[in-house]
């Protein structure tokens, strides 16, 4: 078996899931929820006997619909594991290549896309019975650290999740030129791995 680790150079987002598979953290007989799919390219290497996919796009909703994550149209606690990939970037140089891919092509301010992610968090953990997965990326933004990893486990703990592991994959965002560098650089985002019930302060 191939050896995990926490951080490493996963080469996709599609690598990050199979880590996740092979650590038990998501099953193939899982019913699973991605309410986020876009092009679906978190599933290219493996992916689930269930997969409910949609996306808020229609144009990438398998379902044709529009489909906000923030209102998710699902009964509570009925998918064993769901995996939610928001748009978690903040408007910085823009990479036209992949912005549009991921929903981040559009101005748009940060506090405003940390409450979707926020909201979108919540909802993920309320149609969860198992498994929360959160794809997030802790960032420099106007000269602060946003602290995406640590927020969103907040947010997902108060809705009795746990976390339980995270991986990391390692990226790179140049430095803009003409600043001042002023915190260390964040060049990875984090899946993060929770679990409804677990708690690491009494394991």
């Amino acid at each position: 078996m191939t050896e995990v680790k926490a951080f490493d150079t996963y080469k996709t987002n599609a690598d990050l899931i199979v880590a996740a598979v092979r650590l038990g953290y998501l099953r193939k007989e899982w019913t699973t929820l991605d309410p986020t799919c876009g092009e679906g390219t978190f599933w290219n290497l493996w992916r689930p006997d269930r997969l409910i996919a949609s996306d808020l796009d229609s144009r990438k909703s398998p379902t044709g619909t529009s489909v906000d994550v923030r209102r998710l149209p699902h009964m509570g606690r009925v998918f064993d594991a769901t995996v939610f990939d928001g748009p978690y970037k903040f408007n910085g140089r823009p990479a036209a290549e992949t912005d549009e891919r991921y929903g981040v092509h559009l101005p748009t301010r940060w506090q405003d896309r940390m409450d979707l992610l926020i909201e979108g968090t919540k909802e993920c953990a309320r149609v969860t019975k198992t498994m929360l997965l959160i794809k997030c990326m802790d960032q420099v933004c106007s000269g602060k650290i946003r602290w995406q990893r640590r927020v969103l486990t907040e947010v997902a703990e108060h809705e009795g999740f746990g976390l339980l592991d995270e991986l990391h994959y390692e990226s790179f965002r140049p430095q803009p030129s003409g600043r001042r560098q002023v915190t260390a650089r964040r060049n990875f985002s984090t899946l993060l791995i929770l679990q409804r019930g677990h708690s690491w302060r009494h394991a």
